[in-house]
């Protein structure tokens, strides 16, 4: 085993929270590490990012972060925490631990799965997927495509699609049309954001010159085919998310892009023992943080999204706080003055922050979104599980989704439970007629991320012991 290089901070993540945690810090004068497991900085760009300000925010910080001292790990995968000893991995390269001082945890969010039957058939894709360079050549593009989900952005990934030659069918947003005065109780607040809805009515615009139906109170039921995806049945929803008996109808597709939002990443924040909070709003579990964005972990902050889904702005925001308040508890910059520099950082996240109540009033996700699965649906697809396994499970007494993990195996797959951790959950919740926020979901343990076994085999301190959260 390789001893621990030691860093006064350390930055997990190099989004937007992550790079201005970092440059904040750096400024103030404190030596900065920052470590992402992607190639190039700036995490990844959702449809909302790409070519409008979100894009030229993540450009700005990324060149600012080039043209400073920090010290960049890029495609380094952070797979084990103890305490504040991180355990890093490169492909390539040798594995290693890295003692902070202080850590800041920005691991972001990743595209929220949506459980229904065919939901793994070959054509049922995400906006992530659907947008990346080279995710599909022009014909591929040309599918007929139901873009199905909920949010304010909704619009502008259906737009853009269609603008690059996808032929999109109809958009289903599960949401409810907001009223006029809730419309302009949205666009107030937006202005006082700095515009972050900007790209919303030219998108809606775009879409009803095209004649691209957009329809509220809808979402995807099913998706059906042989092979891959050959249709779509859509239905009506009520204000929960649950179908409405006698809606339902077929769409003839060949892709069904599923968005209706984003989970935090709070694998490692959950190996800190740090004390976690159920907001379903915000995603799910997220760590409780004070106004510093401090966590109940001695040493360890947050920023950005693994903190509650919020957008890149806010993101942002609460890196700069949070490296503000890094240098403050390394001695750097005296109370007074990270006072005064957090104080128009604190202004702008007041602003945000009255915007994402109002979104998440329009938007938030309804309990339906959990309850669309029928017993043969696949509910873990890296380890085959049903959700009649999962529920058997719970008739054998079984109420407990580490012991429904270790009778199946699902969430043991590579991508260690993200796709099914929260309806694994769900299922139980409701099971036991209890609220998501009541029970735990699956104990996080070393790698939290896919890495080559024989690179990591050593790496591993002595003390303290990986934590299992109860």
């Amino acid at each position: 085993m390789n001893a621990p290089v030691r860093r006064e901070l350390v930055v997990v993540g190099a989004g937007p929270a992550g790079m201005s945690a970092a440059l904040a810090a750096h400024r103030a004068g404190v030596p900065v590490c920052l470590i992402d497991e992607r190639e190039a900085l700036g995490g990844p760009l959702g449809v909302q990012d790409r070519g409008g300000r979100r894009a030229n925010l993540s450009r700005d910080l990324a060149e600012a972060v080039g043209a400073s001292r920090i010290e960049t790990r890029l495609g380094t995968v952070a797979w084990g925490l103890w305490d504040r000893v991180i355990a890093v991995v490169r492909e390539g390269h040798d594995a290693g631990l890295i003692e902070a001082e202080r850590l800041i945890v920005a691991t972001g969010a990743y595209e929220r799965p949506v459980v229904f039957p065919g939901w793994t058939l070959p054509g049922v894709t995400t906006p992530g997927a659907t947008l990346a360079p080279g995710s599909g050549e022009p014909a591929t593009r040309a599918r007929r495509t139901l873009v199905a989900g909920s949010g304010p952005w909704l619009p502008a990934l259906a737009a853009r699609l269609h603008r690059e030659g996808t032929n999109v069918v109809m958009v289903t947003e599960a949401a409810p049309r907001p009223s006029p005065r809730l419309r302009a109780k949205l666009r107030a607040a937006a202005r006082g954001a700095g515009g972050v809805l900007g790209e919303v009515l030219p998108s809606l615009a775009y879409l009803r010159r095209a004649r691209v139906p957009v329809i509220h109170s809808h979402g995807i039921a099913r998706a059906e085919g042989d092979r891959r995806v050959e249709r779509a049945v859509v239905a009506g929803v009520d204000r929960d998310w649950r179908p409405r008996p006698g809606t339902e109808r077929p769409v003839a597709v060949d892709v069904v892009c599923v968005a209706y939002g984003l989970f935090p990443s709070t694998e490692l924040t959950l190996l800190t023992r740090a004390a976690h909070v159920y907001a379903e709003v915000l995603g799910g579990h997220v760590p409780v943080h004070d106004e510093w964005m401090r966590t109940t972990a001695p040493g360890v902050l947050v920023a950005g999204d693994c903190a509650g889904v919020a957008g890149r702005l806010m993101a942002a925001e609460q890196g700069r706080l949070a490296g503000i308040a890094a240098a403050m508890d390394l001695g750097r910059v005296s109370r007074a003055r990270a006072h005064t520099l957090a104080a128009p950082v604190r202004h702008r996240l007041e602003r945000l922050e009255r915007l994402r109540r109002l979104l998440d009033g329009v938007y938030g996700p309804g309990p339906g979104i959990y309850e669309l699965a029928t017993p043969t649906t696949v509910v873990c697809p890296c380890e085959d599980v049903t959700v009649g396994q999962v529920v058997e499970c719970l008739r054998r007494g079984l109420g407990d989704v580490n012991a429904i993990k270790s009778a199946t195996r699902a969430g043991m797959g590579l991508c260690q439970g993200r796709s099914c951790a929260r309806q694994v959950l769900a299922l139980v919740t409701r099971h036991l007629a209890k609220p998501m926020g009541e029970l735990p979901g699956f104990t996080p343990r070393p790698p939290v991320r896919p890495v080559p076994l024989g690179l990591i085999a050593d790496e591993r301190p002595e003390l303290p012991r990986a934590p299992v959260i109860d």
